[in-house]
């Protein structure tokens, strides 16, 4: 594992100097700060597939006159996330939970088939978008209570704190395939096409998806393919196994097994009202938790996971997911941590949200979450379940501010607490 040692002043001065940089590139107004500005894909999307709510068309003059209609926006983007909780010895500290604190920058390019860049490629294979989103995130150090509770010897990423880690959240290149615009190749780092991360857009939310609190990764970096079926879609993706930073076991050769992952899902798209997917995870994967990795073993894991939502109007949403697989069952269940050793873990998760806009009030909004996964139903004690109700209210276009109680029900490792998260947001040009 590797971090620069920096504090948290350090980081509030790079803070700044995001917000001061120049470069505005078309940026838009309007909508919640921080949502994923994503080019949209399928019905309403435009001609050119650029992202919804405008932009700034870039025309190079010269004898080639609209040489490239396609668009391109830049934001930047600070995230501070703060918790207490009711130890009073921990007081109040920079929260460990996702999302984290960090400053980034996120630039969206689109493109289209007259673009200079598709004039070098080949007919079958055009550029479609980038999204480049590189972030510094800073984790302190983990509150002593926690450390008090874990034990001597054990090894926790948080432990002596103060670590910077380069940790983007999608840093990818999509091309549209054979002409059709629904057929497209995604390479470098995107959301796993697994669980209810591909719906949700699991950005600067502290309500997520069963696989944040299983695996620890919602992104990861490698190769994706998205396709039509009917009316439904169909995705692809065969990835390192890294997650957010880029840390690999065993990538480059070693003794240690090579960290891998293939996943797939199959469901509607995400611009139906009602959402439905089922998907499949199986690979080798370290134990991660976000840009950290906690264990370099990349243990043989599979999943099996359906989720669906439904949004009622225009200001009601909820869904539930579930989630189902193993660790350990490529006959490398000795490194099963959470029984010693003895067998293979058998995980169950779910959960259960709803998310709601009062009417009129379009800067307000209420979500809630009940969320539980088994780490091996074979050994008993092994659930850890928590009730998280969000307030988000927007200050303005850019700012949003976002109080998180999480209300623990179980915890075998006793290193939760019922705590207050508040997680300021700025994104914005």
């Amino acid at each position: 594992m590797t971090g620069v040692r920096l504090s948290a002043r350090w980081l509030a001065v790079v803070g700044w100097c995001v917000l001061l940089l120049g470069g505005h590139v078309g940026a838009v107004r309007g909508g919640t700060p921080g949502e994923a500005r994503e080019p949209v894909e399928g019905p309403g999307a435009g001609e050119d597939g650029a992202a919804r709510g405008g932009g700034q068309q870039e025309d190079e003059g010269g004898d080639e006159a609209s040489w490239d209609r396609g668009r391109s926006f830049l934001y930047k983007e600070i995230v501070v996330s703060t918790s207490f909780s009711r130890r009073e010895s921990d007081g109040l500290v920079l929260s460990h939970h996702p999302p984290g604190s960090y400053v980034a920058l996120d630039y969206v390019r689109t493109f289209t088939a007259e673009s200079r860049a598709n004039r070098a490629l080949p007919g079958w294979l055009e550029l479609g978008a980038i999204d480049l989103h590189p972030r510094a995130v800073y984790h302190g150090k983990m509150p002593d209570s926690d450390m008090m509770a874990m034990g001597e010897g054990v090894d926790w990423p948080m432990a002596d704190g103060g670590e910077v880690h380069f940790a983007p959240q999608d840093f990818w290149v999509r091309f549209q395939l054979a002409g059709n615009d629904r057929l497209t190749l995604r390479v470098g780092q995107f959301v796993l096409p697994y669980g209810g991360s591909p719906l949700m857009a699991p950005r600067q939310t502290f309500i997520l998806p069963v696989e944040a609190l299983d695996l620890g990764l919602k992104w990861d970096w490698g190769l994706g393919i998205k396709g039509p079926l009917g009316g439904h879609e169909w995705e692809l993706a065969a990835t390192v196994g890294s997650g957010e930073a880029w840390h690999a076991p065993s990538a480059l050769g070693g003794e240690r097994p090579a960290s891998r992952l293939f996943s797939g899902r199959v469901g509607s798209p995400s611009y139906w009202n009602f959402q439905y997917g089922l998907s499949a995870l199986v690979g080798a994967l370290p134990t991660l938790h976000g840009p950290f990795m906690v264990d370099d073993f990349a243990l043989s894991r599979r999943r099996l996971s359906v989720d669906g939502s439904y949004k009622l109007g225009t200001y009601l949403s909820f869904g539930a997911q579930a989630t189902y697989g193993h660790d350990g069952h490529a006959g490398d269940e000795d490194h099963v941590l959470i029984n010693q050793g003895r067998a293979t873990a058998a995980v169950l998760g779910y959960r259960a949200w709803a998310d709601w806009v009062p009417a009129g009030g379009y800067d307000l909004r209420l979500a809630g979450q009940f969320e539980a996964l088994t780490r091996d139903r074979g050994t008993p004690g092994t659930t850890e379940s928590a009730a998280i109700l969000e307030i988000s209210y927007s200050l303005t276009t850019e700012i949003t501010v976002k109080l998180d109680y999480r209300a623990v029900l179980e915890d075998f490792m006793g290193l939760d607490d019922d705590a207050l998260h508040l997680t300021v947001v700025y994104y914005g040009s």
